[in-house]
């Protein structure tokens, strides 16, 4: 079963065998210690991204995995977003997919299929890690929080989703300094989705007419007159 990822896995069990020469009422207490650092951090490093930072944009590496933490499928993109309530996720290639939120509705266009599909933000985000990206609701609302520690300079958390009709069992965020460093996702059929931030800016300006989603002419469009 998928889990964090293996450079997680690696450093904390790094961390775990440089103890082992210690009694290990000593050893326990230390290691605990260090955990509870690590995860102060990461939850001081989680509640600036969700509540001071109001505008944002990165580049991405976003990798599929099977059940057995196989790799299939890599692709890149970037993501800007203006709080509350609007981004613009875009896959890189010419017959990839784009995502808008426009503070009101999700539009999903999928080029390669010439289609256009339309939902209220509040039906799409629920469960999800778009409540972290959007600052709907407090993250607690949605799910559980687990302090992970650090691995290489990223201090993860495990998110378990409080709604049985999420379509993730879990998620795992990384945090840094710079603001979000990473994602992993597992959904209820075994695979895991990671991405990986690079090129991280905070409070950049960006207007408001990126997030206003023309829908090409041509394209079919389906749960607009629904929303």
């Amino acid at each position: 079963m998928y889990c964090v990822s293996p450079m997680f896995r690696r450093a904390r069990a790094h961390a775990q065998r440089s103890l082992h020469w210690l009694p290990a009422s000593l050893a326990a207490v230390l290691l605990l210690a260090s955990q509870m650092a690590m995860g102060s951090t990461a939850l001081d490093q989680l509640d600036r991204f969700v509540q001071g930072v109001e505008t944002f944009q990165a580049d991405f590496e976003q990798t599929l995995y099977d059940a057995d933490s196989q790799p299939l499928q890599t692709t890149t993109g970037s993501i800007r977003l203006k709080r509350p309530g609007r981004f613009v996720w875009s896959y890189d290639g010419a017959d990839s997919q784009e995502i808008v939120a426009d503070g009101e509705r999700i539009w999903l266009y999928d080029k390669g299929l010439d289609q256009v599909t339309v939902n209220a933000i509040n039906e799409r985000i629920a469960g999800t890690p778009l409540v972290l990206l959007m600052r709907s609701a407090p993250l607690e609302e949605s799910f559980d929080i687990v302090e992970l520690g650090e691995a290489e300079g990223i201090n993860w958390l495990e998110l378990t989703p409080i709604s049985e009709n999420s379509d993730f069992e879990m998620v795992f965020l990384g945090m840094n300094d710079a603001g979000l460093a990473a994602m992993e996702l597992r959904d209820n059929f075994g695979q895991a989705t990671q991405i990986r931030f690079s090129d991280f800016e905070a409070d950049v300006e960006l207007d408001d007419s990126l997030f206003v989603f023309e829908v090409p002419e041509g394209v079919d469009v389906i749960g607009l007159d629904d929303n």
